[in-house]
């Protein structure tokens, strides 16, 4: 289970929590979904871990697919703010089309 833990270095409007959470995501709405891991989420954004062969340009749109704790599946749409390169993977910060209800965010934790 995750706990919500604050990002204290964030200088963001919303608070940010950090958060190991299992995901998919697409680079287009019905296109083919691959796995990544979700680092930190606010109502507004979303840092997440992609495999090292994909890559978005910043302004693209993503579709990110999360379960909740009831397992449920939770989709969201975002923009791709920035990503950068590592060694094992590409991070890839995201902002949402839509702010997620406090109601929707807490069923993440």
């Amino acid at each position: 289970m995750n706990k919500l833990e604050r990002t204290s270095e964030d200088k963001r409007s919303w608070d940010r929590f950090k958060f190991v959470l299992k995901g998919k995501y697409s680079h287009e709405q019905r296109s083919r979904q691959r796995e990544c891991t979700v680092l930190d989420m606010s109502v507004n954004g979303v840092c997440l871990k992609l495999p090292r062969d994909d890559d978005f340009a910043a302004g693209a749109p993503i579709f990110i697919e999360v379960l909740n704790r009831e397992m449920n599946k939770i989709n969201i749409e975002a923009r791709v703010v920035w990503s950068q390169h590592t060694d094992e993977s590409v991070l890839v910060g995201s902002r949402f089309t839509e702010t997620l209800d406090t109601e929707t965010f807490e069923t993440l934790e």
